[in-house]
Parts: C-alpha cells; structure tokens; sequence
C-alpha cells in the first residue's frame, strides 16, 4: 500500500515543484482566471486543465493561494479533481496541498491507482516528507486492492 501513496509525491510533486524537472514550465488552461492581489488569491475555473510535463490534473476550479513572496502557499482543486502521470492516477471531489507541511489531502471518494493496485477512501492524506500516508472512511471502509509483481522473464 505504501507504494501506491508514493506515486502521490511523483505526481503532485511535478505541480508544486518538488522534482528535478523545475524548469519545465506549468500550464494551466482554464474558462476562466480569476487574481486577485490583495488576498494574493487566483482561482481558474470552468474546465481546468493544469499541465507540467507529462503531469495532467483537471478539475472545476482550483484556487492557488500564494504568499507574501509570491511563492505558492496552498493549492485548493474543487470539483471532478482527476490526475495523471504515465501509469498512476487519482480522483476525488477536493484535493489540498499545504506547502508548509508537504502535505497533500484528497478529499471525498478519494481514488489512488498505479497500474492495476488501487486504494480507495473517504480521504486520503499524505505527508511527503514523512513518507506517511493515511487512508480514512467514514462511510465505508478503506478498500486496497494490491497485485503480486509479475516476474520478468529473461
């Protein structure tokens, strides 16, 4: 299970800047944006499309909440929140990142897939720094389904 809570870093890292790859530049396609200064707040909404790489996440709106310095603080995906990255993929309702504690929250029918393992809970909470992942249900149990990796053949 621990492995599927690790794609979360690869894949949200790409948004937040956490890799290597900080040169490739964020694009984000939305109907429309939303910034306002003084709150240090822009929000894309209608169809949002954010790309880095070969990183996509979609989602209704997302609200990116900067700091005095203009570096991200918070970012904030509301609605039909999808992710991708080559062979893993996520979805929820809600998805939160907290840059002072590297903490990324997927909220409400929170998915998480690699290949064919997947874990699904009412929230999914991972601490990137940590390596810690947390699965919570209120509804309903947490759900792992994990695969045996396949031996290569040589």
């Amino acid at each position: 299970m621990v492995k599927i809570f690790g794609i979360l870093v690869l894949i949200f890292g790409f948004v937040f800047a956490q890799t290597e790859n900080k040169k490739e530049p964020i694009v984000i396609n939305a109907d429309k944006l939303e910034y306002n200064n003084k709150e240090k707040l822009a929000v894309y909404s209608g169809n949002v499309d954010v790309k880095k790489g070969n990183f996509n996440l979609k989602a209704d709106i997302v609200k990116i909440y900067l700091n005095d310095k203009g570096d991200v603080s918070k970012i904030y995906a509301i609605g039909n929140v999808y992710f991708q990255q080559e062979n893993k993929w996520g979805k929820s309702k809600e998805a939160e990142y907290y840059k002072d504690k590297n903490l990324i929250i997927l909220k409400i029918n929170a998915e998480v897939h690699q290949d064919k393992n997947v874990v699904e809970g009412d929230e999914i909470q991972y601490y990137i720094d940590e390596e810690k992942a947390i699965a919570l249900s209120k509804s309903n149990r947490v759900r792992s389904i994990l695969f045996p990796k396949e031996k290569e053949e040589k």
